[in-house]
């Protein structure tokens, strides 16, 4: 691969990212036996090769430009035997001009195995990020079984990275929809979100320590069902009823650990996926934008207005083409004085919880299951899987909801800095009861 340079979207992750927060997501496994690390490492450096921005540094030119630069070399896994005193390893930050943006911690004991997939954002998003390890599992079991794994599989285009930083704006869209296009830019640029409880800001240069703290749970088969048919039968997605019960949630969280001051606006950002059927063949890269949905606390009393008024939002964000907004605002802002860099030193809260609906994981894999649905991979069982977006200054929660062998699994990352583990686990029990159940608030 040629050096290209970054997308706006990169270069935004990689500025935003601190020795405190770094910008680091994260991609748990976890399987009951044991899996052969041979044939894993085996499996992860064939695949690797067609996938090159995981493969790739960050340099800047003369003119302070970033670009990637592709590097050779096999990809860091660092192999952990023995007792496993927490569910992850404690990986360290990524330097990008040091090093790729992937690494894997490979841990296992006697009838269990876990392994970490680490990405820098700046890299790829959770799609592409699932997509990678979806052809690692399938590399894996065609070697466990004794096969030679296919060159290129999936038939991945590297060429095709030369479209991820596009939302598909075209000059025509963008004065057929330039008015409500002005009022989510409008919304982006003076409106302030508050974060989730108050907190004192912390020196963001100082480098993380254990920044990786997470709660996770999941619905069983048929409350995941009921979930999923308590959307269609309200006429409403599932994404619109997640933002409805967790905005609920952090409204009832809210008054519990603390007497809100005023009437602020709380915001959701959730990723959208930018990949067209054109785009299917592309590699791991970061082919995505994000949409932000504010709310007062005030708004929350019926929760069955609420849904509805989110529902209609959503339509008319995908009906406005308001997907393009946030890349094209960075844009204009980085041809500014300072750039995005200078907007960046704020350190404003700018989202008081991220939330990431991976749909259904790893679905295309043609693997034997289990009677309860979980896949076999080799002779272990893949047993959970979870995925942690990062967290930001101010941005205390970021939550990933993807669906495993018929069960919605919802997992809660938090600022440890400014949350006890007992507030975060208080969170997500709230969440899940609203999932399990119609909310009734108090």
């Amino acid at each position: 691969m040629m050096p290209i340079p970054f997308t706006i979207f990169e270069k935004y992750m990689l500025l935003d990212d601190q020795p405190a927060y770094p910008m680091d997501s994260f991609r748990f496994l976890r399987f009951s036996g044991r899996l052969n690390f041979n044939y894993f490492e085996a499996s992860l450096n064939a695949v690797v090769r067609y996938h090159p921005m995981l493969r790739s540094v960050a340099r800047r030119d003369r003119r302070g430009r970033f670009f990637w630069e592709e590097v050779e070399g096999a990809v860091f896994i660092r192999r952990i035997r023995g007792p496993i005193a927490a569910r992850f390893p404690n990986p360290e930050a990524i330097d990008l001009f040091c090093e790729p943006g992937f690494r894997v911690y490979f841990a296992e004991e006697r009838n269990q195995t876990l392994v970490l997939f680490q990405f820098h954002h700046s890299v790829s998003d959770g799609i592409g990020e699932m997509e990678f390890i979806s052809d690692v599992l399938s590399d894996y079991v065609i070697r466990f079984q004794g096969g030679l794994p296919q060159e290129n599989p999936r038939n991945l285009d590297s060429t095709l990275l030369s479209q991820r930083g596009s939302s598909g704006l075209t000059l025509a869209k963008y004065f057929r929809f330039f008015f409500p296009s002005a009022v989510t830019t409008h919304q982006l640029i003076f409106r302030f979100p508050t974060p989730l409880a108050p907190h004192v800001p912390l020196n963001t240069n100082i480098p993380a320590k254990d920044y990786l703290a997470f709660c996770a749970d999941e619905l069983t088969q048929e409350e995941t069902r009921n979930y999923f048919n308590r959307a269609k039968k309200q006429g409403v997605t599932i994404n619109d009823l997640l933002i409805r019960d967790l905005f609920l949630t952090m409204g009832i969280w809210r008054k519990k650990w603390f007497v809100p001051q005023g009437n602020p606006w709380l915001r959701i950002t959730m990723p959208m996926n930018l990949r067209t059927e054109s785009l299917q063949k592309m590699p791991a890269a970061n082919a995505v934008t994000m949409l932000f949905l504010d709310r007062r606390e005030r708004d929350f009393s019926n929760p069955d207005e609420l849904l509805q008024k989110i529902h209609r939002e959503t339509e008319w964000i995908k009906r406005t083409e308001q997907k393009h907004v946030l890349l094209l605002t960075l844009k204009i802002r980085d041809r500014l004085p300072g750039g995005i860099g200078w907007e960046l030193k704020s350190r404003r809260c700018r989202s008081t919880s991220v939330l990431s609906n991976l749909g259904k994981v790893f679905e295309s894999l043609p693997f034997m299951r289990r009677h309860d649905g979980r896949f076999f991979v080799g002779n272990a069982v893949l047993e959970e899987v979870d995925a942690a977006p990062p967290i930001r200054p101010g941005t205390l929660i970021s939550l990933s909801v993807l669906t495993y062998a018929n069960r919605l699994r919802l997992i809660l990352r938090y600022d440890a800095k400014n949350m006890t583990a007992e507030q975060a686990d208080h969170l997500l029990q709230i969440f899940f009861s609203f999932l399990k159940s119609e909310p009734v608030i108090p």
